[in-house]
This record gives C-alpha cells, sequence and structure tokens, in this order.
C-alpha cells in the first residue's frame, strides 16, 4: 500500500513539471507566409479581374465642297445620313469631324468639313491657314472634290492640285488613310471635262500610295437622284453612302465595339 502512494506521489510531480511547458508553446507563422496570403501576386490574379480600357471611335472627316455639306436638301446630311447608319450597323464606332454643321435635324453626328462653292486650292489653303487637320486628327478622310473647277477654273490643273492637295494631308498626317471619290456625274450626264479630271485620278492615287485609294462614284447616279443640277436628292445621297460604306470597308479598319 506504501509502495503504491509513493507512486502517485512521484506521477503527480511529474505531471506538474511537465504542464508549464505545454501552456507555454506557441506556433510560429512565417511573415512570408502571411503577406503571401494577404495580398496575392498580380500575375496570379485572372486575366478577366484586369479591366480593358475602352477603345477610341474611328473620326472619320467628310471633306469637300457643297456635296459632302449636303446641298440640295441641306436638313437632309447629305451622304452622311444613311453612311452613318450603315457604319453602325457595319459594328463600327465612329465620330464625324470637321467645322462645318448641317443636317442637325436628321442626324446625331452634324459635322463634316464640307464648304459650298469651294476648289481644290480653296479646301487647300485653308488646311494650311485653319488647322483643320491638326485639331481634328481624322483617321479616315472622304475626299469628294472638283466639281467646281470644273464648273469656274481651268479643269486642266484639277489634277495637278488634287495631288499637291494630297500631299498636303499626308505630310501633315502621317497615320491617315484617305479616300478619293471620282465625283459624280450633275443631273445631264458627264461632260468631257468631268471625263478628263475622272479619268486622272485613279493615276494620282496610285502615285500616294497605300495609305490613299480611290471609290468610283462616276455613274452611281441618275438623271432622277438630283434635286439640283448639281446636287443629288436624298436618294442620290443615299447612293453615294453606299458606295463610301464599301471603300470603308475596304480598309479592313480594326472595328471598335463599345463596352
Amino acid at each position: 500500500m506504501r509502495r503504491k502512494i509513493i507512486g502517485y506521489l512521484i506521477l503527480a510531480a511529474l505531471l506538474a513539471a511537465c504542464a508549464p511547458a505545454v501552456t507555454n508553446a506557441r506556433v510560429a507563422i512565417p511573415s512570408s507566409t502571411l503577406s503571401q496570403t494577404a495580398v496575392p501576386a498580380l500575375e496570379s490574379l485572372p486575366a478577366t479581374s484586369i479591366p480593358s480600357l475602352p477603345c477610341e471611335p474611328a473620326k472619320i472627316m467628310p471633306l469637300g465642297d457643297s456635296i459632302t455639306y449636303g446641298e440640295g436638301i441641306p436638313s437632309y446630311g447629305g451622304y452622311r445620313n444613311l453612311l452613318g447608319a450603315l457604319l453602325t450597323n457595319d459594328g463600327y464606332l465612329f465620330d464625324f469631324v470637321g467645322s462645318q454643321k448641317s443636317g442637325e435635324d436628321s442626324l446625331p453626328d452634324a459635322d463634316n468639313e464640307g464648304h459650298p462653292g469651294w476648289r481644290i486650292s480653296n479646301i487647300k489653303g485653308a488646311i494650311d491657314s485653319e488647322g483643320w487637320l491638326e485639331t481634328y486628327q481624322p483617321d479616315v478622310i472622304l475626299l469628294h472634290i472638283g466639281s467646281n473647277d470644273l464648273r469656274y477654273g481651268n479643269s486642266a490643273y484639277a489634277p495637278g492640285n488634287l495631288s499637291a492637295l494630297l500631299d498636303d494631308i499626308l505630310v501633315r498626317l502621317p497615320e491617315t488613310q484617305v479616300i478619293v471619290a471620282q465625283i459624280i456625274r450633275t443631273r445631264w450626264g458627264s461632260d468631257a471635262k468631268h471625263r478628263f479630271y475622272n479619268d486622272a485620278i485613279p493615276d494620282v492615287v496610285a502615285s500616294k500610295g497605300a495609305r490613299v485609294s480611290v471609290v468610283d462614284m462616276r455613274d452611281v447616279l441618275t438623271n432622277n437622284d438630283f434635286t439640283t443640277l448639281y446636287h443629288p436628292s436624298p436618294a442620290g445621297y443615299d447612293k453615294m453612302a453606299q458606295a463610301w460604306e464599301s471603300a470603308i470597308l475596304a480598309l479592313d479598319l480594326e472595328k471598335c465595339v463599345a463596352p
């Protein structure tokens, strides 16, 4: 019996000696483990969690004379009326740019650079003095010009003046695409001056490199597509819009899609 009591006393003493060591023990956690758990590394995040910036709409400058402005029925907005709808349907985000406005009642974007009565030299002079290109920085220029050179000027100089205008544009805007129209006929058709100028345009365009292209509008209108001798009706402008659309799509521009 005495031996049992002594055994119990020894066991109790041993347990009492071990208890403080168990109570005071701590588990060390490396600080590097805490930081990696609290703040995940950027490369470990899924790609979808990093938002992408929205792209910029393509800036399109309609450039020319009264036909670009939309004379005939200015409230319709000229070819820009249907062209805007077509490009939207094609999936492009775009912005018409220019210092002029016409067709505000019909268009959500009435900006253009159409100047009634102007010749090629007037356009070039205003580019030099007004700084349109530097101000608006268009990505695409739709150029329909030359009708007033044929009516009021010496048509023999028109191809050379067009060449000089294109040179000026390309120097000022090294990345811009320019689409040059072989200009529309009048209500009564194309006379010898029209044919001479339009026949010269493809060679002028070809000499400027890949950033300049041509769209053929010589025969897109009929006698019934005019409201005046020189200015199309809404139906005529719509035909021009379809020709411009095809030429723009041929550029294979990168689409900017709304987020």
